[in-house]
């Protein structure tokens, strides 16, 4: 009796140690991937890494709910939502079949300490590219309400973003449905599945029945057309249907649709090992310095800088100094910046004619003390400071969304006094924009 009573007590603590070994392990990595965002969920399959091989990669973008500082404290919040809550609970898919074909993918899902900006998703996507075995051709972006946002203004901000996706699966995303980047969606004929449920009392379903309205409109068409599923409820709650594995449409779940699309990033890039840094240098330049491994059939890099990081201006070209196969550091001094914030990128262009870019750094000019903005959080009345006299200057008031609120002329010695009292209560952004400062952005909350 007691032979037989071990020997349960040893196969039962078998099958838990088989069991824990093939479960699912996600890990909390306590690392700065960028400025906003201080540590992150690291999904990786069974099995890896396996040698040679590359994964496609899903990068989910939680909801306003979930910002925070990135603690141990903080960060489970994460896990609420999204695949980061299948995969703790142990319902996502260890594989996934797509034509014939099983993919294990990458999920990483960081936490963002405010709004994650176009820029805060290129800087991710590239921190993922650099840290582990990605395919490239495979990137993945999710995103929900707030991520969702930022999903559909980062993939139609720039024809550079759209290329470096495989796929994006915004639900209830809370970014305004511009034109400009519906286009920009369609003619680099990024595939789009987008989820919202009809009756949301928190971002509006139009936002994206438009989005995807707008991107089928397009000329030339897409290929494929974007996907639209309006659930006929009601409440915010989307993504709860939208991830699960077992909704599907046509007989494919979010992640297979996604996974039967891939980019074709495989033909010789002219340039290759690029390193781009740019910084403030001293009387209000900025200088630019790159670096590469390898350039082949690459005559030039234009470099391209702009006030908002959507319409670049080329400032410069620079020769390539090196020899077909070789690599080089090059610098570039911008002795007139614009006032404020700058954005820069390089473009390389092979004699073929195909271009590549880089991704865009962000420099910001202290050209003397900013605005200042009180109180905050404000109830009728918003009152901003500025200590330089603002003469044409464009004031523009924004809800979490994007979507522009007010916009007005101003002129004024420094003081202005702005009616807020017929906002609901939230978060909302600004910014004002004139010749001598340039572009100064703040950050307020209604009561």
């Amino acid at each position: 009796m007691n032979t037989q009573k071990f020997s349960f007590v040893a196969m039962l603590a078998l099958c838990l140690l088989v069991t824990n070994v093939n479960a699912q392990v996600q890990t909390a990595r306590y690392v700065s991937m960028i400025a906003n965002s201080h540590a992150y969920y690291e999904y990786v399959p069974q099995g890896y890494p396996a040698a040679g091989v590359k994964y496609p990669v899903i990068i989910f973008f939680h909801g306003s709910g979930e910002n925070g500082p990135g603690t141990p404290a903080s960060l489970p919040t994460v896990l609420r939502n999204g695949p980061p809550k299948l995969i703790d609970n142990g319902t996502f898919p260890t594989s996934f079949s797509v034509n014939n074909t099983s993919f294990k993918v990458i999920v990483i899902s960081p936490q963002f300490v405010v709004w994650p900006t176009e820029q805060d998703a290129d800087d991710v996507i590239t921190y993922v590219l650099a840290h582990y075995p990605v395919d490239i051709n495979r990137v993945y972006l999710t995103g929900l309400s707030q991520g969702g946002g930022t999903v559909w203004n980062y993939s139609g901000q720039t024809d550079a973003h759209a290329m470096r996706l495989a796929g994006i699966f915004p639900v209830c995303g809370a970014g305004y449905p511009y034109g400009e980047y519906a286009t920009r969606i369609a003619k680099n004929n990024l595939p789009v599945w987008a989820t919202h449920n009809l009756n949301d009392g928190t971002v509006p379903s139009y936002y994206t029945v438009d989005y995807v309205n707008l991107i089928n409109a397009a000329t030339p068409t897409p290929s494929p057309l974007a996907k639209k599923t309006i659930f006929p409820v009601s409440g915010h709650d989307a993504w709860t249907t939208s991830y699960d594995p077992n909704f599907r449409e046509n007989g494919l779940n979010m992640y297979e649709y996604m996974l039967q699309f891939k980019r074709s990033i495989n033909v010789v890039l002219p340039v290759t090992g690029l390193t781009f840094t740019a910084a403030a240098a001293v009387n209000n330049k900025i200088n630019l310095q790159w670096s590469t491994i390898s350039e082949i059939d690459n005559p030039d890099f234009k470099i391209l800088r702009s006030d908002d990081g959507i319409n670049f201006t080329n400032i410069a070209t620079v020769r390539s100094t090196a020899a077909n196969g070789t690599g080089a550091r090059y610098s570039y001094l911008d002795v007139n910046p614009l006032p404020g914030i700058n954005y820069y990128r390089l473009e390389m262009q092979e004699n073929a004619g195909n271009k590549t870019y880089s991704d865009t750094k962000r420099v910001q000019l202290n050209r003397g003390p900013g605005i200042v903005i009180y109180p905050n959080p404000a109830e009728n009345v918003l009152h901003i400071s500025n200590p330089q006299v603002m003469k044409n200057a464009t004031l523009t008031l924004m809800n979490a969304g994007g979507q522009v609120l007010h916009r007005e002329i101003v002129n004024s010695n420094g003081n202005l006094n702005i009616n807020i009292s017929r906002l609901p209560a939230g978060t909302y952004y600004g910014e004002i924009k004139d010749q001598v400062t340039g572009k100064q952005q703040f950050q307020f909350v209604k009561k």
